[in-house]
């Protein structure tokens, strides 16, 4: 059934893989061991390339899956380019003239010692007409969610 499938579907079994199935993953202590399953249910697949990217943000993940179907280059690093180059041309709009005091400059975020707040410690380095003061970034071993 499967021969049969494959011919009538015309799926290609030689040479370049016919589908990559990209994966990202979050920081809970289960991700590790969902992402090895995965990569086993693809790898069984006949055609099939597993790419890992670790630990991602679904919108990276998202962004970088959409670029890649673009023929775009496709990588974390990428996906920071483009949003820090974003909120620049965002933050150029701005009207001269107008002023705001520090306070108002500064973006308080809770990142729930989850993936977003240590990725955007990172964006934060990227981004200079913005100060970002980030919360519960995880980095201490907090837990996902807790007292947030």
């Amino acid at each position: 059934l499967i021969v049969e499938f494959i011919k009538k579907e015309n799926i290609r079994l030689a040479g370049k893989p016919s589908a990559e199935v990209w994966l990202g993953r979050d920081t809970r202590p289960s991700g590790e061991s969902l992402i090895e399953a995965a990569k086993e249910g693809i790898n069984s697949i006949i055609g099939a390339a597993v790419l890992d990217f670790g630990v991602l943000t679904t919108p990276q993940l998202y962004w970088m899956v959409r670029a890649r179907n673009k023929g775009w280059k496709a990588t974390e690093q990428n996906y920071f380019e483009q949003l820090s180059s974003s909120f620049r041309c965002l933050m150029d709009l701005t009207p001269n003239g107008i002023k705001v005091n520090e306070e108002d400059d500064k973006l308080i975020v809770d990142g729930a010692n989850g993936v977003g707040g240590e990725k955007l410690e990172i964006l934060n380095n990227m981004l200079n007409n913005l100060a970002i003061e980030v919360r519960n970034c995880g980095n201490d071993g907090g837990i996902l969610n807790e007292g947030v």
